[in-house]
């Protein structure tokens, strides 16, 4: 090989080899760094979409703050993998039923919010933080973390529920922000569900983008004012609350079991 290709190829080559042990290791950089800059705003995570001066220092900044923290890494470790799948692997109907719901769900959210109330000075940062969520979330649990768990060999079933799992017990940081434990514990459980049909918008267009957009809509569609309750919104929200997270749940088990001896792409 002519010594300017070799040269180029090594220029390409990973700083560092991906694997499991860096990936955690991005999750709890990010983590703290997200934590501490949310928790030094001394505005408790109930009020925190409550005005607009408050989202841009308790959502947009920690964001930002942790987002800079994941280019960095990327720029720097040059793992590749982490926004495009190298193969296509089957998908399994339910998760193409828990990607179908869930997108209902953000349309059904958004159709109960209170926009006639809505300012433009909210809406603003809300849809700032929702965009670095989705960013940030994705790239670190679906992008990073999923990259590193491949890269050891690990089945594809341990790489959807690693994912999903880590992802859930990464909302813990909430109690740090003054969430009540009751509600962090509750928001866990969604979380780890939640993560299982994130990671099936992954796997069934091969690539991380559907799930950023998916995230970061969801999310938006839950910082958002929502209207004055009526009957039928009522009954819809407490349909979600359900039915999400058990076609997560179901879509997680089936991927566990399936794909018990599916080796995962590195």
């Amino acid at each position: 090989m002519p010594q300017s290709n070799t040269s180029a190829a090594l220029e390409r080559a990973p700083r560092i080899r991906p694997s499991t042990g860096p990936a955690l290791l991005v999750v709890v950089v990010y983590a703290a760094v997200f934590t501490v800059t949310a928790a030094t705003s001394g505005i408790p995570y109930t009020e925190w979409f409550d005005s607009s001066a408050n989202v841009w220092r308790t959502a947009v900044l920690p964001l930002a703050a942790g987002t800079i923290v994941l280019i960095a890494f990327l720029w720097w470790s040059r793992w590749d993998g982490i926004f495009r799948d190298r193969e296509r692997l089957r998908v399994p109907v339910v998760l193409w039923v828990a990607v179908a719901a869930f997108v209902v769900g953000i349309i059904l959210h958004l159709v109960f919010v209170d926009w006639s109330g809505l300012g433009i000075d909210l809406l603003i940062p809300i849809l700032v933080a929702g965009a670095l969520v989705g960013f940030a979330e994705e790239t670190l649990f679906r992008g990073i973390l999923l990259r590193g768990l491949r890269a050891d060999g690990r089945t594809e079933a341990t790489v959807a529920v690693g994912t999903s799992v880590v992802f859930g017990v990464f909302h813990l940081t909430n109690l740090i922000t003054g969430s009540p434990v009751p509600a962090v514990l509750n928001q866990v459980l969604l979380a780890t569900m939640t993560g299982a049909i994130l990671y099936s918008f992954r796997r069934i267009s091969g690539l991380l983008v559907p799930a950023i957009a998916a995230h970061a809509l969801w999310d938006i569609s839950l910082f958002l004012p929502a209207a004055d309750p009526t009957t039928a919104s009522s009954l819809i929200g407490l349909a979600l609350l359900v039915v999400i997270p058990v076609l997560g749940l179901i879509a997680l088990v089936t991927v566990a079991v399936r794909d018990r001896q599916t080796p995962s792409m590195a």
